[in-house]
């Protein structure tokens, strides 16, 4: 069969549902055969930079790996910031790049650039290139599965486009994809989970005051019911990172939010003596930076690569983060801790009533949360708005909160937004924006409206870059130096025949949500409200 094909019959074997793209001259034979494809959907994007956060997107909501399609030189050179993201983030992308002819690059062709690939070197997984058409199948099945398999993250493939009318002999066996619950550690020994659990076993008995810290290596409904069980009979609070966000229904009795919040959070750490860290890597970003700090750890991860780097474990596993949890589900049966919840969460809800009334950044979160469906996917960009959503935003569904906390990038709300639509259906979206992060990525609403992607896009518009803005003025005094030239949001929207409405008020935005948005259509948001400092600067007094 011809190599183009080979691509296609790839796509099929694997289940690719979805591919994004932005195609060039050296794509179109595979865009010929695509175009073709029925039970596919092919997104053609307006930017790279756009197209692999909605690949990102369309992974974190769906759990499965996202695709891309990208052609050779700026096209793949666009794509860079996203693939830090991804490979920080743990987000599995399949980047297929459509490259030039290698023998060709001393005439100075269109695109050309030596080793391309070498771009990625820092933040890649793994980057391919097929040399002998004969090779592609294989190659192609081990960097998809590469991809999914262990600390997730971007795998890359380049294909030279002058291969696409070649011929091969066969094609690769098929292979289930390895899924990410797979102990990782190749050398990892039959007896390190029992030994770490019985180590476990004997630490728990002089412990009273345990705590569970999750994060998104438990995004699994296993690990859901097991942290159920665990948190509500034992007794015990469970605290998230951003990333674990929606692990576990966040109204629930035991589930306290984010670490990184003061108040009773930062209460409940000093009191704990134990902290049990399940599948988060405890970066500085998930914790450090806002001064967490603990007594006394056990770290389980998926792999090593993280512990003792910002906080040291007394205890420590690497590999199946499941097994560990079900091993430490065994454990705690029977037992309950002196924890009082009930007492803890009233005090909590205080905290809160004093912050809708003292924080407008919480108060317009707290707007948000009670106006949209509880089964929303939120997609943060990195604003007033995300952070205090980060903090205090009750998340009850499992990939359903979304923020860039990589490399952490601006221009990631609405195509992340895009994509997480497209793998969740079922399922309302809305893209939390500032003005700065908005505009750039705009254009996008095109795709919107070309697809009927049902997105619903909220801008918090101060007419700056509200952090830098806050931060000018906290640390130098000076003020309006991020100050933003912005376009009218609702005219611009409705040049592309999308619904959308302005506000200053939050009963306005109550009422916008509530009476304007029908979440099966795109619709546009402007909300028009004064800078107000992020929750880590106004969480002095609660």
């Amino acid at each position: 069969m011809l190599v183009k094909q080979a691509l296609i019959d790839f796509f099929e074997r694997n289940d690719i549902r979805c591919i994004f793209q932005l195609p060039g001259i050296h794509t179109l034979p595979l865009n010929e055969r695509l175009s073709h494809q029925k039970n596919m959907r092919i997104i053609t994007c307006r930017h790279e930079s756009d197209m692999i956060f909605m690949a990102q997107g369309y992974a974190k909501a769906s759990g499965r790996t996202g695709v891309l399609l990208v052609t050779a030189g700026p096209g793949l050179g666009n794509i860079v910031s996203g693939c830090m993201e991804a490979f920080h983030d743990d987000i599995p992308l399949f980047i297929i790049h459509i490259d030039v002819e290698t023998s060709e690059l001393n005439k100075g062709i269109l695109h050309g650039i030596v080793e391309p690939e070498n771009i990625f070197s820092r933040f890649i997984k793994k980057s391919y290139r097929v040399i002998d058409p004969t090779d592609l199948p294989q190659v192609l099945q081990q960097a998809y599965e590469e991809a999914g398999s262990g600390r997730r993250g971007p795998t890359l493939i380049s294909v030279p486009h002058t291969m696409f009318g070649k011929e091969i002999s066969g094609i690769a066996p098929v292979h289930k994809q390895i899924d990410a619950s797979d102990p990782v550690p190749k050398d990892r020994k039959e007896g390190d989970i029992r030994t770490f659990l019985h180590t476990f076993a004997e630490l728990l008995k002089t412990k009273t005051n345990p705590i569970i810290v999750g994060g998104a290596a438990l995004m699994t409904e296993n690990a859901s019911l097991a942290l159920n069980d665990i948190c509500r009979n034992s007794s015990i609070p469970f605290l998230s990172t951003t990333g674990g966000k929606g692990v576990v229904r966040e109204d629930n009795p035991y589930a306290f939010g984010n670490i990184m919040r003061k108040g009773v959070v930062r209460d409940i750490l000093t009191s704990s003596d134990l902290i049990i860290a399940i599948g988060t890597r405890l970066r500085d970003v998930d914790a450090g930076r806002r001064g967490v700090s603990f007594r006394e750890l056990v770290h389980i991860d998926i792999d090593d690569q993280w512990m003792d780097k910002n906080y040291a474990a007394r205890l420590k596993f690497a590999g199946n983060v499941e097994e560990a949890l079900l091993g430490i589900k065994r454990i705690m049966e029977r037992k309950v801790f002196r924890w009082d919840l009930e007492h803890l969460k009233t005090l909590q809800r205080q905290e809160e009533a004093r912050l809708a009334l003292s924080a407008p950044g919480y108060a317009v979160m707290k707007c948000i949360r009670d106006s949209i469906p509880e089964s929303t996917t939120i997609a943060c960009d990195l604003n007033i708005p995300s952070y205090w959503s980060e903090y205090y935003l009750p998340v009850y569904l499992r990939n359903s909160f979304l923020m860039p906390r990589g490399v952490s990038p601006i221009f990631y709300s609405i195509p992340a937004a895009i994509g997480a639509r497209i793998a969740r259906p079922d399922r309302p979206c809305l893209a939390l924006c500032g003005d700065g992060g908005a505009l750039p990525t705009l254009s996008e609403i095109a795709v919107m409206k070309q697809y009927n992607i049902p997105v619903v896009i909220f801008i918090y518009n101060n007419n700056s870059f509200a952090i830098l803005e806050d931060a000018m003025i906290d640390r130098y005094a000076i003020q309006g130096f991020m100050n933003l030239r912005n376009p009218d949001f609702v005219k611009l929207a409705r040049a592309f025949d999308i619904k959308a409405k302005r506000t200053k008020t939050l009963k306005g935005l109550a009422r916008i949500f509530r009476n304007d948005v029908t979440w099966d259509e795109p619709f546009l948001i402007e909300f028009v409200h004064p800078v107000s400092p992020p929750p880590w600067r106004n969480q002095k007094n609660v």
